[in-house]
């Protein structure tokens, strides 16, 4: 399907646009969605779901996807998972972070070596931390006399009767 040259500046703004994550296109002041783009633009979003069912656009908004990975400090040629943008549009606010963060990951465990770094600066001490926390016990310090003291204080004294009286009592 091939589209007009008026079409194809839009289509090549609209790329550009939809890279950038809403912390940029809030600093500039752009628009937030599809539907707010395309009413600037003075086209209708159905346009903008149209391109994105075209196989010509996704394939040139994935190579600007790598064109702008590759850009990035530390970056290297790994092989970026080819995607449709329906998948990437899908809900963006709710996934994006767990979104980069799987990215992050899978690049880290290919190899990348900035991407792994990055990923310890930024979610190491969160790990670490949760981990000493799984560790962590208030019981762990206690003697066995003092272990017993604080669960037997966590314990109703009507339970702990119930029990006793229970034991005290001749088996049948």
């Amino acid at each position: 399907m091939a589209s007009t040259p008026k079409f194809e500046l839009l289509q090549n703004e609209y790329i550009e646009w939809f890279l950038m994550n809403k912390h940029q296109r809030a600093i500039s002041g752009l628009p937030t969605s599809d539907l707010q783009w395309a009413k600037v633009k003075g086209i209708t979003d159905r346009a903008i779901r149209k391109w994105k069912q075209n196989p010509d656009f996704i394939a040139k908004l994935e190579n600007r996807q790598r064109e702008v990975a590759l850009a990035l400090p530390g970056a290297t040629a790994l092989p970026l998972q080819s995607s449709t943008v329906q998948k990437q549009n899908v809900d963006m606010d709710k996934n994006e972070h767990e979104g980069i963060k799987a990215k992050l990951i899978e690049r880290a465990l290919a190899g990348d070596r900035a991407s792994a770094e990055l990923y310890f600066k930024t979610y190491g001490k969160q790990f670490v931390d949760e981990e000493i926390a799984s560790r962590k016990s208030d019981f762990r310090d206690l003697d066995t006399d003092a272990l017993y003291e604080r669960v037997l204080s966590l314990v109703p004294i009507e339970k702990i009767r119930e029990v006793l009286e229970k034991r005290e009592q001749p088996s049948e």
